[in-house]
């Protein structure tokens, strides 16, 4: 039954704590209905919704079918009050559960209560979830991790650069926007001054905790996997960060769950680039159809009879800063990882990548002289992409030729491939590393290299070498000790076609993703008898079960003239010896604009100076909402300066400033 839809805006929830959340409500126009909740719950201001287009649409899609989606802005944002100091703070936590408690209590709810999300608003998925309600019966989260820390903020133990580029200024913007008047009414006033009063900029939490610890460890799932009841849903995509973990989030749950990586960005799959997409709105209703109403869409295809893993494989596709559609098939699994046979690749003399265990060239006893030596350049990386294709919607950025870096990294590439090579799972690389330095960074890079010469990023490693053992108590590497490490690649599933070769490139930086290590430096990798630096490939046959079923999405992709892009430049200053990589791009609801600078001599000195610009009008009311954040280091540590103005109607209104510093505690 297909129901007609009501919308009820801003009915107020009340907290322990005599703070209100705003909900806005899509019910089924439909005398006496009663059936399952579907909550939402959001920090970027539900008010906003239509502007992210497609996505705006799924909240009546989901009332029409039976549900009532409530859509909720978290605590200190949109037109809820309160206030908010950081993401996924306790008093945010408590609120959610608190809102499913206070769905299961209404007249129009069964008592079964569902959470969907993207981004962030998946991340608060993981925190509900993690706290079990009992209430709480089924979760939908796409493109997040389960991990504030290493998934977002520090992921290898370095700040990752998005998070003061992009979200910092954003969030010092939205955390102090105002409610809007005509939702709000007589309590605009003391709403507004609430959050301006109390709310502080989520980056200063960033900044001050560079080092894993308790604030982070109380912050979506982390290792409480075992905690989650309710049936999960994964959505992921290789163009984004997350796949990564939503695999490894999936491997460790003990729920009903079920988790679909497909080649796309931060985004829903039904408009996310680069094709083909699917209707994953279709793939959410079945999900929450059997777990919060106990049936199945598709008689035919139960829910639960399904293979519960669904991974798009992908093929070569020539690098491009927008790859409109990805060749590559979809393959089921029935389980993470799935069974591989183990193809080991050695380092070798050359260059060379040689199947098999250690470098047939090397001899016992060689240990000292067979390595490759390179030199630390922080400007490796420009090929890289920003990973998190969020940043620059609605898919910019993605990796460009890797052949770009390749000059300043090592590289060892394989002989021409005689047969197609299908790689499913994580990928190790197991290398004996001599330290330069005290801090050091690896990335590694696995890349497949076409018949032209045109190198495309497959997966990579990234790890600050003082974080090997632990991201809360670093440890300084000692300089000219042989270092043996294991590194996993990030979960791919990529088949490398014959004609073609692997490659591996390895480097000390990663410059458009991680902040620089601060110590110029030379390093070492091993490839001795004794010491065989290697490259591990999880291979596997044809697939033994069928390929999945999708509907086609209903949105069809706007012809490339009209998709919008942002200004992306990064730039070499030949005589002060900087490089610098500038935007500035549509984010959410604003402009965000970023120059982000570090010194290639002296790699301590490195600079993000970005802001975001939010307006708000309405007749005869305009507000502005500008945020800067300016973020520095040097050789001692790291500052961080946040400032926010609002004017309205052009006069000024408010203006506040914060700082901190931080020293350098293995980074």
């Amino acid at each position: 039954m297909t129901h007609t839809v009501k919308v009820i805006h801003n009915v107020r929830i009340p907290m322990a704590d005599g703070v209100t959340l705003a909900a806005d409500l899509y019910l089924p126009d439909t005398p006496g209905f009663r059936g399952p909740a579907i909550i939402e719950y959001t920090p970027y201001h539900k008010v906003n919704n239509a502007a992210y287009g497609p996505r705006a649409t799924r909240y009546p899609f989901f009332a029409s079918q039976g549900y009532v989606f409530v859509n909720v802005d978290i605590r200190g944002t949109g037109d809820s009050g309160g206030f908010s100091e950081s993401p996924s703070s306790p008093a945010e936590v408590d609120d959610g559960v608190a809102v499913i408690q206070w769905c299961a209590r209404q007249d129009w709810c069964d008592g079964a209560v569902g959470m969907i999300g993207i981004s962030y608003t998946a991340g608060v998925c993981f925190d509900a979830a993690r706290r079990a309600p009992p209430e709480l019966k089924a979760v939908v989260l796409c493109q997040m991790c389960s991990d504030w820390y290493s998934g977002m903020a520090c992921p290898g133990g370095t700040l990752r650069l998005f998070a003061m580029e992009n979200f910092a200024p954003l969030m010092a913007a939205y955390n102090y926007a105002p409610p809007v008047p005509e939702r709000v009414g007589e309590s605009f006033d003391t709403l507004w001054r609430q959050r301006l009063d109390q709310s502080t900029p989520w980056s200063l939490k960033y900044v001050e905790n560079l080092l894993d610890g308790p604030f982070w460890q109380s912050r979506l799932l982390r290792d409480q996997h075992h905690q989650v009841k309710a049936a999960t849903f994964l959505i992921a995509g290789w163009s984004d960060w997350y796949g990564d973990d939503m695999l490894r989030t999936f491997d460790r749950l003990s729920c009903p769950k079920r988790v679909i990586v497909g080649p796309w960005t931060h985004n829903y799959p039904e408009n996310a680039w680069p094709l083909p997409r699917i209707s994953d709105r279709h793939e959410c209703l079945r999900w929450f159809d059997k777990y919060l109403k106990g049936v199945d869409t598709e008689p035919e295809r139960p829910v639960d009879q399904e293979p519960p893993v669904t991974l798009f494989v992908r093929h070569h596709n020539p690098p491009a800063p927008l790859r409109r559609e990805d060749a590559g098939h979809f393959r089921s699994e029935a389980a993470w990882p799935p069974p591989a046979r183990w193809q080991t690749w050695a380092l070798a003399e050359g260059a060379r990548l040689q199947a098999g265990g250690a470098d047939p060239s090397a001899q016992a006893g060689d240990e000292a002289s067979a390595g490759d030596r390179f030199s630390y350049r922080p400007d490796v990386g420009i090929a890289a992409g920003r990973y998190a294709i969020g940043q620059f919607t609605p898919g910019w950025g993605m990796a460009d030729d890797q052949r770009l870096d390749e000059g300043l990294s090592l590289v060892y590439s394989s002989p021409v491939l005689s047969e197609p090579l299908e790689v499913v799972g994580m990928p190790r690389a197991c290398l004996y590393y001599e330290a330069g330095a005290a801090i050091a960074f690896l990335s590694v890079k696995l890349c497949d290299v076409a018949p032209d010469g045109s190198s495309v990023l497959v997966t990579q490693a990234l790890l600050n070498l003082t974080h090997r053992h632990s991201h809360s108590q670093p440890e300084p590497l000692e300089p000219g000790r042989v270092y043996p490490l294991e590194l996993p690649l990030q979960a791919t599933a990529y088949r490398f076609a014959a004609g073609h070769r692997l490659r591996l490139m390895i480097s000390g930086a990663d410059v458009l993703n991680a902040w620089p290590t601060p110590l110029p430096y030379q390093a070492t990798i091993r490839r001795s008898a004794a010491q065989p630096s290697r490259l591990e490939l999880p291979v596997v046959g044809a697939p033994s079960l069928p390929p999945p079923q999708f509907q086609p999405s209903q949105f069809e992709p706007l012809p490339p003239e009209q998709v919008p892009a942002p200004d992306y430049a990064v730039t070499r200053d030949l005589i002060n010896g900087t490089l610098s990589c500038s935007y500035r791009t549509l984010s959410g609801v604003g402009v965000n604009r970023s120059t982000y600078t570090v010194d290639l001599q002296q790699p301590s000195q490195a600079s993000v100076d970005s802001d975001f610009t939010y307006k708000l009008e309405r007749p005869g009311w305009r507000c502005r909402i500008h945020a800067r954040c300016v973020t520095t280091s040097d050789a001692q540590g790291m500052d961080h300066r946040a400032e926010t103005t609002i004017t309205v109607n052009g006069e000024p209104y408010w203006n506040k400033s914060w700082s901190t510093r931080v020293p350098r505690m293995g980074w």
